[in-house]
């Protein structure tokens, strides 16, 4: 029948009726048929089991799992029923609820739910089936997943790549240039002259357990809570005022204000003096990389550099890599291949990591703002080159953009701070499929890592400062300079929608700057300031 504009489906028929519970409808026809349907229809009646001391009935899961298969919204009629691991799920973002009698109301609750919300909950439905009902294999795991968050055992930790370093020998002390280290007109503030204490090493690849729980307070998603490698959920500093001191973030309106030193100092929480690891990609670029490890000397909380030396050719013998006063691991790989990039390497002991290209020119005072950021912003990509998507109306398709913007959708891992945690996923949980055609165009893994953590987060990655590019001019030619090089991004784009299933890339405005570092302001000033 018609209501208005909406087409509602209502067969008095049923061909060949399944089995079922005497206080509940029986399914109809066959699955293929009923697929068919559903995959027409916006929205799937599921109708609770008539007996109200039933929670949930084989017919009510099949209609439950049928519509989140083929993308339709199940609006469940009773809300004494329990859906599916109900208490780690939030089905309220994939599914309506509602009491039987208000099904006179149904209709109208339906109208008032807007084109983006349908589309968040059929998209939310569908990553449900996939992840946790979509094979026996699925269903395995989230039942052991459920018994592990329930009794609070750690999944098994996730693998790290074995580092097969190269033997090398250092030259001179770097640091001689002044320019190497040029700080801009940021005042880092007074730095610590005693020797930095080891970054603790990064071991928590692996379900967070109830003393974690208050980092995740109000904040993760349901669904989430079911992976067996929970995504990272720190506390931001809009969370300062429910958590107590120690965000990082502390209101001075009435005070005389905090120092460069207290604001370094106290940054990062409960992780005081966190350092982080450089991961510098090469290839046969020896005397650019020479002076880009150059430049890291005397870079304050880097820990150590690995340098990913992509060639199948060894660096030259009488090659001498720079003194810069902390390791430098040149790890060899077995392939020329990008996706070497984001492999978690074991001598990476630290969870933030700064992977940066080869010919990046970044200052010291850019570096540092930019540590500053991801630590109050853990789980998302923080960092310089800012990118976006576009579609065309014209191809029906998506475009690659590096165009001056007000808006940005990716953070190019050529020069960015992302967590530990994100090359495990990339390493060993995205498809593979990705993988290969990052190898096959020598291409896209910055794109494909921007794509991962969007899907697993929903959040945009945070750009800093306002430059838009960092290579050097004196460099040989690079990969991005090929004419090839945007056709091969826009295929790229539009093969990772297909894998993905949607365009996970989200526009942001927001970028971050360094306001009070970068403005000398009087010290009787400052009370007038506050962070929000």
């Amino acid at each position: 029948m018609y209501c208005h504009l909406d087409q509602v489906l209502v067969e008095f028929t049923c061909k060949n009726p399944k089995p079922s519970l005497p206080t509940e409808w029986a399914l109809c026809g066959e699955r293929e048929e009923r697929l068919e349907v559903l995959k027409a229809s916006t929205f799937a009646l599921v109708i609770a089991p008539g007996d109200g001391q039933l929670v949930a009935s084989a017919g009510c899961g099949v209609r439950l799992f049928e519509a989140l298969e083929v993308g339709a919204i199940p609006v469940v009629l009773g809300d004494h029923c329990k859906l599916p691991y109900h208490q780690l799920i939030r089905w309220s973002e994939a599914a309506i609820l509602v009491p039987k009698p208000r099904v006179t109301e149904l209709h109208f609750l339906l109208r008032s739910l807007s084109d983006n919300d349908m589309l968040a909950m059929r998209r939310q439905g569908r990553f449900l089936w996939e992840t946790y009902f979509s094979t026996s294999e699925n269903v395995l795991n989230t039942i052991l997943a459920s018994i592990r968050t329930s009794i609070q055992v750690p999944a098994a930790p996730m693998k790290d790549e074995p580092a097969n370093e190269i033997p090398h020998k250092a030259g001179k002390l770097a640091g001689t240039d002044a320019n190497l280290a040029d700080n801009g007109d940021l005042d880092l503030g007074p730095v610590e002259t005693e020797p930095p204490y080891a970054s603790p090493r990064f071991l928590r690849n692996f379900t967070y357990t109830a003393a974690d729980t208050y980092r995740t307070w109000n904040r993760a998603p349901g669904p989430f809570h079911l992976f067996p490698h929970t995504p990272l959920d720190p506390v931001l500093p809009s969370e300062a005022k429910f958590l107590g001191s120690g965000t990082g973030f502390r209101p001075i309106g009435g005070g005389s204000g905090g120092s460069g030193k207290e604001f370094q100092g106290a940054l990062g929480g409960n992780v005081p003096r966190e350092q982080f690891t450089v991961v510098m990609l090469t290839y046969e670029r020896e005397e650019v990389l020479m002076n880009s490890l150059e430049r890291l000397n005397g870079l304050p909380y880097l820990n150590k550099v690995v340098v990913v030396w992509n060639s199948p050719k060894p660096p030259s013998e009488d090659l001498l890599w720079p003194d810069i006063g902390l390791p430098i691991v040149v790890v060899r790989t077995e392939k020329n291949s990008l996706n070497n990039r984001f492999l978690p390497w074991d001598v990476v002991e630290t969870e933030a990591i700064l992977s940066i290209d080869d010919d990046a020119h970044l200052r010291h005072d850019e570096i540092m703002f930019g540590f500053r950021v991801w630590r109050e912003a853990r789980d998302r990509i923080v960092g310089f080159p800012g990118r976006y998507h576009a579609w065309d109306i014209n191809h029906q398709s998506w475009l690659y953009n590096s165009n001056y913007s007000c808006e940005l959708s990716m953070v190019l891992t050529g020069a960015a701070f992302f967590h530990k945690y994100y090359a495990y996923l990339y390493s060993y949980v995205m498809p593979q499929a990705i993988r290969d055609m990052v190898d096959e165009y020598i291409n896209c893994e910055d794109i494909a890592m921007n794509f991962l953590v969007s899907h697993i987060t929903r959040k945009p990655p945070i750009k800093v400062t306002s430059r838009w590019t960092f290579r050097c001019p004196g460099c040989p030619q690079a990969l991005s300079h090929d004419d090839s090089h945007f056709h091969e991004r826009h295929k790229c784009i539009n093969f990772f929608v297909k894998v993905y299933g949607y365009m996970p890339l989200l526009y942001t405005q927001f970028r971050v700057d360094s306001v009070l570092f970068k403005t000398r302001l009087p010290h009787d000033k400052t009370k007038c300031f506050k962070f929000i």
